[in-house]
């Protein structure tokens, strides 16, 4: 992780696009993830800077990313807590990835074992949702999501480890019905 230290008030634009530039992608999708809506998770986010700029504390943590998620997913929560929902997967976000472009029978079998993986990674409890997500999407340690998720650093390791066992599991017992597809070359 990229590490940028801030001092309140003395924050200038160069700086804020330093930030907006490593961590808005990321934290777009953390909140999309949690709200299940692109456009209210870029209102959490938008929020998230404005607090970050406003921050009236004497320096910002060596770990700026510690900070950014941990407000945008309390705002996330919030808006969550409000209207009394709360979704984890957003398949369109996924699917809609930057990629290179494979043959299309390689498109439909990517696309059909994402889904697959996506429907399994969705029945895992939404608090190992959640830390596969920063784990893996974002790129955080266990102490960063620890800070973030008030865990602790064990608890973020064995709920991590639960759902990589469970995801092997559950991915193993339905993978077997996967039939991949063959392309026959003509000559």
């Amino acid at each position: 992780m990229q590490s940028v230290r801030l001092e309140a008030g003395k924050m200038n634009g160069q700086q804020m696009e330093a930030l907006l530039q490593r961590f808005e992608r990321p934290l777009l999708q953390y909140a999309t993830r949690i709200l299940g809506d692109s456009d209210r998770a870029r209102d959490v986010v938008q929020e998230t800077f404005v607090k970050l700029q406003n921050e009236n504390r004497e320096e910002l943590d060596d770990a700026p990313a510690k900070w950014l998620f941990t407000v945008c997913r309390n705002g996330a929560l919030n808006i969550c807590r409000k209207e009394k929902r709360m979704t984890y997967l957003d398949q369109e976000l996924l699917e809609t990835r930057e990629s290179e472009q494979p043959a299309p029978y390689e498109k439909l079998e990517a696309k059909e074992a994402s889904g697959f993986l996506l429907k399994i990674l969705g029945t895992l409890p939404p608090r190992q949702q959640e830390v596969l997500q920063l784990k893996f999407q974002n790129d955080l340690s266990y102490q960063e999501i620890s800070e973030i998720t008030k865990l602790s650093v064990s608890n973020v390791g064995v709920m991590i480890h639960n759902a990589l066992k469970t995801l092997r599991q559950r991915y193993g017992q339905a993978s077997r019905d996967f039939v991949p597809f063959t392309p026959r070359i003509v000559s």
